[in-house]
């Protein structure tokens, strides 16, 4: 059963991090029409997408048109955004369909480290708000936990430290900071690449299964990993989300995984599946 959709509606960033997925796909944004059709298609899959895969999505032009579709459709959405833009929507809770916004503080070593003070400000204030107005969830990342050492990462978390007392959770590198709002630190993982020569033909995953995402041009891929659409499943502006789901590809792939072999060659060199076993 798919429970979530992950939507690129741009694979277009204004960061170069070391830790993101280079792609050669062409720069694009979804079109207000083509994010709605693609909202009337995953609808009556699940109530739960990702608006991201590759890019940053504040960077899109219509960025509230596309929240207030979500907002009529009843969506609950997650956003992953690297913060830059965040000053440019400082009442983006407003909008009952974001369910959970997780800010990618690891790029701080890839911004301008003289805005470190006042970009750290908009993202803390915007939290703080969100928390006292609203039902969002606020998640701060630093997934980069071999990097917490770096002098802009270091200063970042020193500016939550002293600013907040921080309470582990029952998750793992889980802290809480006030209401709703947490800090989250992990491993990096590797990206999976189809030219990878390390091969694995054995294994299990959740992609395809539980997850799909939908990227900028449409093409349907089993998981959010795959930045270049190596697993095309079908286009979604072309076939109906439901004939994707029922296509031969599919099916063999999902198939696959259940009876544990590794169909696709980019599953087969993909190492972050290995979480889910």
């Amino acid at each position: 059963m798919i429970k979530r959709v992950y939507i690129e509606i741009t694979n277009v960033c204004n960061l170069s991090c070391g830790f993101c997925r280079k792609t050669g796909r062409p720069s694009r944004f979804l079109t207000v029409e083509e994010f709605s059709h693609i909202l009337e298609q995953v609808k009556p899959v699940t109530g739960y997408i990702y608006l991201h895969v590759q890019g940053e999505p504040l960077l899109h032009p219509h960025l509230d048109d596309i929240f207030s579709l979500c907002d009529q459709h009843h969506m609950h959405v997650q956003l992953v955004t690297n913060g830059t833009f965040l000053h440019k929507y400082p009442k983006l809770y407003e909008h009952p369909s974001l369910r959970k916004i997780s800010f990618s503080l690891q790029s701080v070593e890839y911004q301008n480290p003289a805005d470190t003070d006042e970009y750290m400000h908009t993202i803390l204030q915007f939290c703080k708000n969100a928390s006292e107005k609203s039902e969002t969830i606020c998640e701060m990342r630093f997934w980069r936990e071999d990097q917490v050492n770096l002098p802009v990462t270091a200063k970042c978390l020193a500016m939550i430290r002293s600013s907040f007392c921080l309470k582990r959770t029952n998750r793992k590198n889980n802290w809480k900071i006030m209401d709703r709002v947490y800090l989250d630190t992990a491993n990096s993982f590797q990206w999976p690449d189809i030219s990878n020569p390390a091969s694995n033909t054995r294994g299990r995953c959740l992609g395809g299964l539980t997850q799909i995402a939908i990227l900028s041009d449409g093409t349907v891929t089993p998981c959010c990993l795959d930045a270049d659409g190596d697993i095309p499943l079908g286009n979604i502006f072309h076939t109906s989300l439901i004939e994707i789901l029922h296509s031969e590809r599919y099916m063999n792939l999902t198939r696959g995984f259940q009876e544990n072999r590794l169909v696709e060659p980019l599953c087969q060199k993909c190492t972050y599946r290995m979480r889910f076993q």
